[in-house]
């Protein structure tokens, strides 16, 4: 029984993402990054960010930026220029794009591999843009290049990994669940024993991250109906209510919220509020399907810390998201300039 419980308020609260996003778990997770200070044309630093993403997906790798201390960057060289004449006029280059990939947080190139390359094209955007086109991804000098930057990364964790579960203790303690997980998200499973000890950790952090977001999102809820007992504040303590996951200790209260909710605005507006009504318990039910079939398919414990872990690399994800894009992260990505 504990453990259909536990699995209910796992598989409910992340709303259970595409199942191909399960290969994510225990993945090394590196994220590409171009700093500004390349000074290439708009068009062109998009592609080549883009390249750099699929340099990293196509080498079993995740690239996520919001959940982001290990990075793959560029920096362009222009070894010739030369006008090709037309008509119509064009451009020609020969580049050098030289790969770092390295620690923003302890300001560390890890490898470095240079790529020469050419492109051609009316003006200067498509010259680049026809030169980062021609990268292979799977360029063996680029696949040794990652791999030396995964064997490094790989030492950080080994080295750190006990840190790392301390610290996501703490942050547990101080009820900063979101961090912690986080934290133990960003653990690959190539370092066994810490990957394993995460996955344990996971489980007692994120249950009581539940119980504590929904008694908040309850209280929220409350004080928002007791103010404004109207069809806005109606909306506003159900898009709370529906934050919470169904499995946590505090949805019976939530029910007789709702209940209360609706009793009031039956008196108000009957149609509508029965059709959102019905939206909101429809994505309960939906979640419910959604978490017997998952716990049909993943019922032996080690698939059941790895959903965990998937659990917690969603909330970090989520949180991250939701978090102002602050200052250090600014000055961490400025450090590559200096690689």
């Amino acid at each position: 029984m504990k453990k259909i419980i536990l699995l209910a308020v796992l598989f409910c609260t992340i709303k259970v993402q595409a199942q191909d996003r399960l290969d994510d778990i225990g993945r090394i997770t590196i994220h590409a990054y171009i700093p500004e200070s390349e000074e290439l044309p708009y068009e062109a630093h998009k592609l080549l960010t883009t390249k750099l993403s699929q340099i990293i997906t196509a080498n079993g790798i995740a690239d996520n930026e919001d959940c982001v201390r290990f990075v793959l960057t560029a920096k362009v060289n222009i070894i010739s220029k030369d006008i090709v004449p037309g008509p119509p006029q064009r451009i020609s280059q020969k580049i050098d794009v030289t790969l770092l990939l390295g620690d923003i947080e302890d300001n560390k190139a890890y490898s470095q591999a240079t790529i020469s390359t050419m492109g051609v094209g009316l003006n200067d955007e498509k010259s680049f843009i026809s030169a980062f086109k021609s990268i292979n991804p799977k360029n063996p000098i680029i696949t040794a290049f990652l791999q030396e930057g995964k064997e490094r990364i790989i030492g950080y964790y080994q080295t750190h990994g006990k840190d790392l579960l301390a610290e996501a203790k703490r942050q547990a303690s101080m009820q900063n669940y979101e961090d912690a997980l986080m934290l133990l998200a960003s653990i690959p499973d190539v370092c066994t024993d810490c990957f394993e000890e995460a996955s344990k950790i996971a489980e007692p952090i994120f249950v009581n991250m539940i119980e504590a977001r929904g008694k908040e999102y309850l209280q929220q809820a409350q004080t928002v109906w007791a103010q404004n007992p109207t069809r806005d504040g109606a909306a506003e303590a159900t898009r709370l209510l529906s934050q919470i996951n169904f499995a946590a200790s505090c949805m019976p209260q939530a029910n007789d919220l709702i209940a209360k909710i609706t009793a009031k605005m039956n008196e108000i507006d009957r149609r509508e509020w029965e059709h959102e009504m019905k939206v909101y318990q429809d994505g309960i039910e939906r979640e419910k399907r959604q978490w017997a079939q998952q716990v049909r398919e993943y019922e032996d414990q080690v698939q059941t810390q790895r959903m965990y872990l998937k659990a917690a690399r969603d909330v970090a994800i989520t949180y991250a998201k939701n978090q102002p894009k602050v200052v250090t992260r600014i000055v961490n990505y400025n450090r590559i300039i200096l690689w």
